[in-house]
């Protein structure tokens, strides 16, 4: 291992040897007593020593602040320096420190914004060299990405459970009002329009037809519903948007309405609602409503797809009470039909035993 002297030995080196020269002088010439050479060689000896420790006084004192400001650093402290008036090297080195602990102190509050979940501090690079700045922006970066990721992830989970809630929540409305269409309407628009908090609702269920070109959607159902222009309330497949969805079987969602197509009233006054969402109902690839929400806002993506997966519910529901609907009708129809074959069966027994009575007179006489 080299020995590498200390810097106050390399100060004192060349002042030694003269020192040692000087007290040599000093030694030979006591023996021999040249009182004047004593005194020279005794003064240059302490003028020599005296020269040693102004030197490294005047050498050491500047870098005496650098080595507490390096040490302070070192052990992580961020204290407050600011550069001499000193020229030369060690005033660049301190100016050179200076700009360090500067540059220190921004890149910790640049880290405690971060922590703090603040992104949006200015932060700058001094340089294409500045690893340490690259590196903080890095780290904003992937923290940035890391928080959006989680937020996102949040979102589609809060999204996920208010569609699961609501599914449920509208699938025990199904069963309460199964048995009327009308009511189901009506508790259907009320409910879904106050779930999504949209501004309008209504609901247009398919009249039955064997002619599927003339089929006709009429209105069971509305909620906050001001159709201008429209008195009926009830659309052919393929007029206007309610029977184009019906005809194409696909959700249309659309936010460039005619200012004239619905009129959303409230205390405020009147506005034009600035996106629609038309559903259609599909029970075994039929189309048996349609559902149409119109909001003031936009429709947000997971409450359209949510609309979507109700309506095949609803659908399914809407086909279960026409399908009982025509079963109570088909069993009146047949009970009354019943009802007339009885009493005619009873009529005919009458008229049988009146027969039966004349003959016996009959064969009597």
């Amino acid at each position: 291992m080299r020995l590498r002297p200390s810097f106050t030995f390399r100060i004192f080196l060349p002042y030694l040897v003269i020192g040692c020269l000087f007290l040599a002088i000093f030694l030979a010439e006591l023996d021999r007593g040249h009182s004047p050479v004593i005194w020279l060689s005794a003064g240059g000896l302490l003028v020599t020593m005296l020269m040693a420790a102004l030197h490294n006084s005047w050498l050491i004192f500047p870098f005496k602040r650098v080595r507490d400001l390096v040490a302070q650093l070192a052990r992580g402290s961020m204290p407050g320096f600011s550069a001499s008036e000193t020229t030369g090297e060690v005033g660049a080195l301190e100016k050179n420190l200076e700009k360090h602990v500067s540059r220190m102190r921004e890149i910790t509050s640049f880290a405690n914004s971060l922590a703090a979940g603040d992104y949006t501090k200015k932060f700058e690079i001094e340089s294409t060299e500045d690893e340490l700045g690259t590196s903080m922006l890095s780290l904003r970066r992937n923290l940035k990405e890391s928080l959006e990721e989680s937020d996102a992830r949040s979102r589609e989970e809060e999204h996920r459970t208010w569609s699961a809630q609501g599914l449920a929540r509208f699938s025990a409305l199904f069963r309460e009002a199964e048995d009327d269409l009308e009511e189901l309407a009506g508790l259907f628009v009320k409910e879904v329009v106050g779930y999504t908090m949209a501004d309008v609702g209504a609901l247009f269920i398919a009249r039955e037809s064997d002619d599927e070109a003339n089929r006709i959607l009429e209105m069971y159902g509305s909620h906050a519903f001001d159709r201008q222009k429209h008195t009926s309330c009830s659309f052919a497949f393929g007029e206007g948007l309610v029977g184009r969805a019906a005809q194409g079987k696909e959700p249309v969602y659309v936010t460039d309405l005619p200012p004239d197509y619905i009129r959303i009233r409230s205390g405020l006054g009147e506005d034009a609602p600035s996106s629609l969402l038309l559903v259609p109902l599909l029970a075994d690839q039929q189309v048996v409503g349609v559902i149409e929400l119109a909001s003031l806002g936009e429709i947000p993506s997971y409450q359209r797809e949510f609309i979507r997966q109700l309506g095949e519910a609803l659908a399914t529901t809407i086909a279960r009470v026409k399908a009982t609907h025509q079963m109570r009708l088909l069993f009146e129809q047949t009970t009354r039909q019943a009802e007339k074959f009885s009493d005619r069966e009873q009529i005919f027994r009458q008229q049988v035993e009146q027969l039966e009575k004349e003959l016996e007179a009959l064969r009597k006489k």
